[in-house]
């Protein structure tokens, strides 16, 4: 996605989550996931949203106050979402596979 303001265009890089939700819906619907697959992309949700971070963090250029709160906005929304799966990760992984469904 590009947001264009004053002539500046900051990249915000917005992962397809709706791929992700059809492909495990899609997967649920053949049969149980495993404990692995649900890891798996729950490890790789972690991934897309730390590079899209890093991606935004990093950028340096000045767009003004109003890209500059949607910068600071998505930047926490993305770091919710990181501690969100991590959480996930560490509850998912704690629990024996004999209780996964």
């Amino acid at each position: 996605m590009k947001i264009s303001y004053s002539g500046a265009i900051i990249r915000i890089l917005i992962p397809n989550y709706m791929e992700w939700v059809e492909a495990l819906l899609k997967k649920s619907s053949d049969k149980t996931l495993t404990k692995g697959e649900v890891l798996h992309s729950l490890f790789h949700m972690i991934e897309i949203n730390e590079n899209t971070l890093n991606h935004i963090q990093s950028n340096k250029q000045d767009f003004g106050p109003e890209l500059e709160e949607l910068k600071q906005t998505e930047i926490k929304d993305l770091d919710f979402h990181l501690k969100y799966y991590r959480s996930l990760v560490n509850y998912i992984s704690a629990m024996p596979e004999s209780k996964v469904v």
